[in-house]
């Protein structure tokens, strides 16, 4: 039952790297899966992070404190910290200028981090599954990872104001991703199928217009 959340963002990330890049531009799959690993090592005190402000700020069931629970558990934090910790590591990551080169390091980066966000909320909510942690909680962290990945081109420099708008952008789209999640705790299944798959889509159509040789050859 677990398999979409334990092994969709690898999946990707194997199916995005498995494209037809051209050498010269994109960066070698042996750093892609080394930026991998490091975005999951900064998992690890990412997550003491967002323990803590989960710890800090609770959660409620109601209204809009629920919408805004949603938003600072699944969405907000989670994201901020996986960025904070990239700008910390950018130093150290082998990044050119291209275009190729800085989305595949941002989106291999992001997804060794989410991946074991979506193994820890395995974990923490183990016995008692559901649809939203299994399908669309993992499902919307895609749609978060492509879309911050390609925005990642606009800011490459990721010093200074330019980092201030990189985590900026990233916070506001969380905003529509908790709206997915409360629609879905409220029951309203195709209003949170349509807003989990408006990223997704956004991302795919984004790279397409970007990356047309690629996805063509």
């Amino acid at each position: 039952m677990a398999l979409f959340l334990l092994a969709s963002l690898p999946l990707l990330f194997s199916l995005v790297v498995l494209l037809p890049w051209e050498p010269r531009r994109a960066p070698r799959t042996l750093t892609l899966v080394l930026t991998l690993l490091k975005g999951a090592l900064i998992f690890f005190p990412g997550y003491l992070v967002i323990l803590l402000t989960r710890r800090i700020f609770g959660f409620s069931h109601d209204g809009l404190l629920l919408y805004l629970s949603l938003l600072h558990q699944d969405h907000l934090v989670p994201l901020c910290v996986a960025l904070g910790g990239f700008l910390l590591l950018r130093k150290k990551l082998d990044l050119s200028a291209s275009d190729e080169s800085i989305f595949l390091t941002v989106f291999a980066y992001l997804a060794g981090f989410f991946s074991l966000l979506n193994i820890a909320d395995a974990l923490r909510t183990w016995g008692g599954w559901q649809a939203y942690t299994l399908f669309l909680l993992p499902f919307l962290r895609i749609g978060a990872a492509l879309l911050v990945s390609l925005l990642a081109q606009k800011l490459f420099r990721w010093k200074g104001r330019d980092a201030g708008f990189f985590c900026g952008a990233g916070a506001a789209l969380t905003f529509l991703l908790a709206l997915s999640s409360y629609f879905y705790s409220r029951g309203m299944l195709a209003w949170s199928i349509v807003l989990a798959a408006a990223p997704v889509l956004a991302g795919m159509a984004f790279f397409a217009m970007r990356f047309p040789r690629t996805v063509r050859d």
